[in-house]
């Protein structure tokens, strides 16, 4: 009797211990990702969506300014002399007007981002501090018209002093409010006498790039920098919602209706749509954690990719720290892939292909502008002779990163920084006589997030909750095994000669006590 018991006992160990291994290597880990899957994708009932729709809490933009402080010297051919003001910070906030639902588990959404003045963050600076800066507007126009039809600069040069006319226009330098200089804007005037100032301002009415807004009794326009993000939203936006595969979750397929920008032409690697919107990702594998992240940047019409640099911890939680390499915006000798990004001179020294550091925006702006990081971090040492002070890179202040956790791709923190820059170019016009020819910054922005202490708190009790799960599997495992090694101890023992089975399971029945044999009679 006792053996049939045994044998089940043994039977019954066995079966539990195949499952538990099943469940230990299979069951419990997949149960896990279906879960997290179901809290992260884009679907309205998941705990992500309505923290993806509107961001719980608003991002940080930081702008610092390039102010110039001897622009007469400048103007008699001497090096720049630059001073930073700033940082002048804002609140983001964010917010996702979801259009509907595509092919391939994609969902469609207008992204608005509203900036409003930190007087608390930014101080001691206000917005109502003056700063003199490179006239970024102005050389723009004139590089633009230089390249295409250097022999009217001269011409259309006497139009921008009546439309500048309210600051003066005798050198390339411009001094103004920072909140005209941000958001306000600078007022461009279109009523004068001269036929080229009618020019001018038709041009700006036809292009309408999105740095100028035309004032509401048509006489000019408005000049601002970023009025522009916080005045319109941006998109459509398609992007996969992950749900039938979360590791594709975040991806952008296509950006105003076309999933490749053709602004760099034809070339696939320049054109392609790759990456999230920033704002979300997949979770991250780690017996395979991607070298690369991508994140798509329509203000510069192309993705941007941050590569993987460590294992790190933040907020008691693991994270995987990604940082922007040199690799983004090197020269194409440096890196060849990024030759499909050299479309148009922007001095007379180049052949179309820009130095280390630094990205033409003209094919996706349709202005002259040059991209780069903070101080030329990471750039050109060229770029840095220009300067007489003031320039002056530093990887903690200047680097662009991301922190994310990897169970559930949830951005820890993130800092992006990116550097506007117009290039001062002596020209046969009075204004631009004497000025040395080189790459000018204006002024640098830093968009930077971290989870607030209650999402802290919440991502922390939800990785419990995983490692509760992961320590409950193996604990059932060591249970399976425990019972299967008992189980096939006594199988063992009850095969053995003089077992019985009216005694305890592990005691043999003595045969001999004080000299009498218990076995007779």
């Amino acid at each position: 009797m006792l053996g049939k018991r045994s044998r089940l006992f043994f039977g019954i160990s066995v079966g539990a211990l195949i499952i538990s291994i099943i469940l230990a290597v299979w069951g419990f880990p997949k149960i896990i990702r279906s879960q997290i899957q179901k809290n992260i994708q884009l679907d309205n009932s998941s705990m992500m969506y309505e923290k993806w729709r509107v961001l719980p809490m608003p991002l940080k933009f930081k702008i610092t300014v390039f102010n110039v402080t001897n622009t007469e010297e400048i103007n008699n051919g001497k090096k720049p002399k630059l001073q930073e003001i700033g940082p002048f910070v804002y609140k983001e906030y964010r917010e996702r007007t979801v259009l509907g639902y595509g092919d391939n588990d994609t969902i469609k959404y207008m992204l608005k981002k509203t900036f409003i003045f930190d007087a608390e963050e930014s101080a001691p600076f206000s917005e109502d501090d003056m700063v003199t800066v490179i006239n970024f507007s102005y050389m723009a126009a004139l590089i633009t018209i230089n390249d295409m039809m250097p022999a009217l600069v001269s011409t259309l040069n006497m139009g921008f002093q009546e439309m500048y006319s309210q600051y003066g226009l005798d050198d390339p330098f411009i001094t103004v409010k920072a909140r005209d200089l941000f958001f306000d804007g600078l007022f461009l005037n279109c009523r004068g006498n001269h036929s080229s100032l009618a020019l001018i301002c038709s041009q700006i009415s036809t292009t309408s790039p999105p740095t100028m807004r035309p004032t509401e009794d048509g006489s000019g326009f408005y000049f601002s920098m970023f009025s522009h993000l916080n005045r319109t939203a941006s998109g459509p936006y398609s992007m996969v919602r992950g749900i039938e595969n979360v590791k594709e979750l975040g991806h952008i397929v296509s950006y105003k209706e076309k999933t490749f920008m053709n602004n760099w032409g034809s070339d696939p690697y320049c054109g392609q749509l790759n990456g999230s919107d920033s704002s979300i990702y997949p979770p991250i594998d780690e017996n395979n954690v991607p070298k690369r992240l991508y994140t798509f940047q329509p203000d510069i019409c192309r993705s941007i990719y941050v590569d993987f640099m460590s294992k790190t911890n933040i907020f008691n939680m693991s994270a995987y720290y990604y940082e922007l390499s040199e690799s983004a915006f090197a020269s194409k000798s440096a890196n060849p892939d990024n030759k499909c990004y050299c479309k148009k001179n922007w001095s007379g020294n180049h052949d179309g292909c820009l130095l280390m550091g630094v990205m033409n925006l003209f094919p996706c702006q349709q202005a002259p502008a040059i991209a780069s990081l903070p101080h030329f971090y990471l750039a050109s040492e060229e770029l840095l002779e220009f300067f007489d002070g003031g320039i002056k890179p530093d990887k903690e202040k200047h680097k662009s990163y991301i922190m994310l956790e990897p169970n559930t791709g949830a951005v820890l923190k993130g800092v992006q920084r990116l550097q506007f820059n117009v290039e001062l170019r002596q020209m046969k016009i009075p204004q631009l006589m004497k000025v040395p020819t080189g790459l000018f910054p204006m002024l640098w922005i830093e968009e930077s997030a971290e989870v607030p202490p209650s999402i802290q708190e919440e991502l922390q009790q939800n990785l419990k909750l995983i490692g509760y799960a992961n320590t409950a599997r193996w604990v059932i495992l060591a249970l399976a095994i425990i019972a299967a090694v008992v189980s096939t101890i006594v199988v063992v023992r009850a095969t053995l000669p003089g077992w019985s089975g009216r005694n305890s399971v592990f005691v043999l029945r003595p045969t001999n006590v004080n000299g009498i044999d218990l076995n007779k009679g």
